[in-house]
């Protein structure tokens, strides 16, 4: 115990920001995981969840004495994250519902390499020597996982990895926004209309992609709430220390080190569904402790 508190003392604070975010998102992608098995109605999924964010926003700004001056400011930004997030997770669910999620989030955490090229071209970011190892580690994690997972689902469903690299391709972007917002906005005010955004398209969704018996039936479940109002939470919480991650550090060191969430859903469905824990398993999480030293250089 007290060398973990040793390393986590030595850390930089973006690196604290990120490993906190990485956790909230592993277990956010596994309640997306837990939804798309029970079969929930994916947008009104998404459309609880969203509305949590905005709520929880809502609260935040009022418990702060602050005032929504800021939202103004916030739009532009908001309204491509909003827009491109609300996709992406449209999408990601969708790739759920047609491939495993031990298939479907390695590819959708293909984001990574849109995101460090983005970086290094747009944001002038540099790694280190050591850092490039640490990132070139978390992509070997993501190599390994999805070699095993597809040799292991035999006849995964194409379309299902084509929509969880769009939901990667998304991804990348609204990180993009995110980035150029997270020093220039107010950063709750942003996250305020980026899921109102977010709200927007899914209820769109919702009306114009469901059936009307699918509508009857979205939201009589009260789980439906519970879990979409965890993912909220989730994801309200994870994206303030993106935000904050991102105001300090490099985006091309902070995603390969988010893009570890994978190994929580995977590692939650191998232990609900009795999977064995394989070598490469066992090889990825060594990967994934090593990359997180490389990338937090000296």
């Amino acid at each position: 115990m007290t060398i973990y508190f040793m390393l986590l003392y030595s850390m930089p604070l973006w690196l604290i920001y990120s490993l906190t975010a990485t956790l909230f998102y592993g277990l956010l992608n596994f309640l997306y995981k837990v939804a798309a098995e029970r079969k929930y109605t994916n947008q009104a999924v998404i459309l609880i969840s969203a509305s949590t964010v905005v709520l929880s926003a809502m609260i935040a700004i009022l418990l702060s004495g602050g005032d929504f001056s800021g939202l103004r400011a916030a739009f532009p930004y908001a309204l491509v994250n909003g827009t491109l997030f609300a996709f992406g997770a449209l999408s990601k669910f969708k790739a759920l519902e047609l491939a495993p999620a031990s298939v479907v989030f390695p590819v959708n955490k293909s984001n990574i390499l849109f995101v460090i090229i983005i970086g290094i071209i747009f944001f002038d970011e540099s790694p280190t020597l050591i850092q490039w190892l640490g990132i070139g580690s978390s992509v070997l994690v993501l190599v390994l996982i999805s070699s095993e997972q597809i040799n292991l689902s035999g006849n995964v469903a194409l379309k299902g990895l084509y929509f969880a690299l769009l939901a990667a391709f998304c991804t990348s972007l609204s990180m993009t926004a995110g980035k150029l917002a997270s020093t220039r906005v107010d950063k709750t005010s942003y996250i305020l209309v980026s899921y109102s955004i977010v709200v927007f398209v899914s209820y769109v969704t919702f009306r114009k992609k469901t059936t009307e018996k699918e509508k009857r039936e979205a939201f009589k479940n009260p789980a439906v709430f519970f879990i979409g109002g965890s993912i909220g939470i989730l994801n309200y919480f994870g994206y303030k220390l993106v935000l904050n991650a991102f105001a300090s550090g490099s985006m091309s060191l902070i995603q390969p080190i988010m893009a570890l969430s994978i190994l929580i859903p995977i590692f939650l469905s191998a232990l609900i569904y009795s999977e064995k824990l394989t070598l490469l398993r066992i090889l990825s999480i060594g990967l994934t402790l090593a990359s997180i030293l490389l990338i937090k250089g000296s």
